[in-house]
């Protein structure tokens, strides 16, 4: 008895599978019908039992594939299509010129002459920076052995503030010490800039604050800070 139903089991396996095989083929034959009859009439290619038709492209340039592709995006409304514009000619371009600016004195011209007789030194700045927390001086020196003194490390630079009377050192700093040159090492020339840096705690002195700077008997007065 078992065995007659596993019989009935397999003969209808069977039976589906050769009407499901069947089927498959009358399929394939409907699909490909059309493709064969193209195939008469334009090229085609054979790979196996498949038959693909296939067309002859034509070359088509980047500039009219862009233009057709930009046709394409447009509204309806719109027909006429813009090329890019070339971009101005550079070759005889020439970068715009800085306007000039001339950095008042940072003393009169009095006390300038003064301090380049007696102590071989010009002013040229007083400016804040740091944030505001520190002033920055320069200076040039026109003969060095009449500035020597400005350069002695024994003797303490101030900025003197003219409004409160406030006396402003030289910050010292762990390592590389006071922020101003000295001449120990014999270094120091004529017709060079120099550099002393001054504390400014809480922003004490503000832009357009006069004060007079003192170094030993050196003292410039007057001096606007920028």
């Amino acid at each position: 008895m078992k065995n007659q139903r596993a019989r009935g089991r397999m003969s209808c396996t069977g039976n589906l599978r050769y009407y499901g095989f069947g089927l498959l083929a009358a399929a394939t034959v409907a699909l490909t019908a059309p493709v064969h009859a193209a195939a008469g009439e334009k090229g085609t290619l054979s790979t196996g039992d498949a038959v693909i038709a296939a067309e002859p492209a034509t070359p088509v340039s980047t500039e009219a594939a862009t233009v057709s592709t930009v046709k394409k995006s447009l509204p309806p409304e719109v027909t006429t299509v813009v090329k890019p514009v070339k971009g101005p000619d550079l070759r005889d371009w020439q970068p715009p010129i800085a306007p000039r600016v001339t950095i008042p004195p940072l003393v009169d011209s009095e006390q300038e002459k003064q301090l380049a007789e007696e102590w071989g030194v010009k002013l040229i700045s007083l400016n804040l920076t740091a944030a505001g927390y520190m002033m920055d001086f320069r200076f040039r020196v026109l003969d060095v052995n009449k500035a020597l003194p400005l350069f002695d490390h024994r003797i303490k630079p101030l900025i003197i503030v003219e409004r409160s009377g406030a006396k402003l050192p030289v910050p010292m700093a762990a390592k590389v010490g006071a922020f101003r040159p000295t001449n120990r090492g014999k270094n120091i020339k004529a017709d060079r800039n120099y550099y002393m840096v001054f504390g400014n705690p809480d922003h004490h002195v503000k832009q357009g604050e006069k004060v007079n700077l003192v170094i030993g008997d050196f003292k410039a007065e007057n001096i606007t800070v920028n």
